[in-house]
């Protein structure tokens, strides 16, 4: 009889703790990052690996330096388009830059978006930085998260935006807008990325766990004291 209690109760905790755990401890199932940058009908598209991507050399009148593009995993929902620097001559056209990843599994409800950046010397331009989820698609705009700028300066923001993906498995890709006006040309300097707001387990939920665990531990005692 104790022995079928036992399992009884060792199931009800498995049923219990299992959607908690899946949601504290999802992995991200990360797939290719990339970066496409375009600018005056020129673009160009890299592909990285281990969540990191690169690129440095010239788009249409642009000359980029992007020291990396990072997705972290497993666990984590961020996405990180990190410290550019990119120099356009007068009159270029604006600079735009994607950066993508798929396969994220954990559950968010919500994102933070972080924006950084301010111009080097003198010019004058734009900076302006989107964020979307959802589709699972390689540089998909499905949902649009939100928007940060634009800025003609020296910046530094972040706002938390009340967007979840409707599906389990999702995308996240930053768009950034650069763009330069005047007689001088520009070099901005930024960084932007996007973080998930993770799920916290809902107190109903905690209790049902709780309850569990102390009825499994009342049956352990009761059954040391017939012992």
């Amino acid at each position: 009889m104790n022995a079928s209690r036992n399992r009884k109760l060792l199931t009800a905790v498995a049923l219990a703790a299992g959607p908690l755990f899946a949601a504290g401890f999802a992995s991200n199932a990360m797939a290719t990052i990339q970066i496409q940058l375009t600018s005056g009908g020129f673009t160009t598209t890299n592909t990285g690996a281990g969540g990191i991507v690169s690129y440095s050399g010239t788009v249409g009148q642009w000359s980029i330096n992007t020291p990396s593009g990072v997705s972290l995993g497993p666990g984590t929902t961020s996405i990180d388009l990190s410290t550019i620097n990119a120099t356009a001559a007068a009159g270029a056209a604006p600079l735009t830059i994607l950066l993508t990843d798929t396969g994220y599994t954990t559950p968010v409800s919500g994102f933070t978006m972080t924006g950084s950046g301010h111009i080097v010397g003198s010019g004058g331009g734009s900076a302006t930085f989107d964020a979307y989820t959802d589709a699972n698609t390689p540089f998909a705009t499905t949902l649009h998260i939100g928007t940060l700028g634009p800025f003609t300066g020296l910046y530094a923001v972040s706002q938390s935006f009340n967007v979840t993906p409707s599906s389990n498995l999702y995308e996240l890709t930053e768009k950034l807008v650069l763009t330069t006006t005047g007689s001088s040309g520009v070099e901005w300097s930024t960084d932007s990325s996007t973080v998930g707001n993770v799920n916290v387990p809902e107190p109903a939920s905690l209790t049902v766990l709780g309850s569990a665990l102390l009825g499994l531990g009342w049956v352990g005692r009761r059954r040391r004291k017939t012992t």
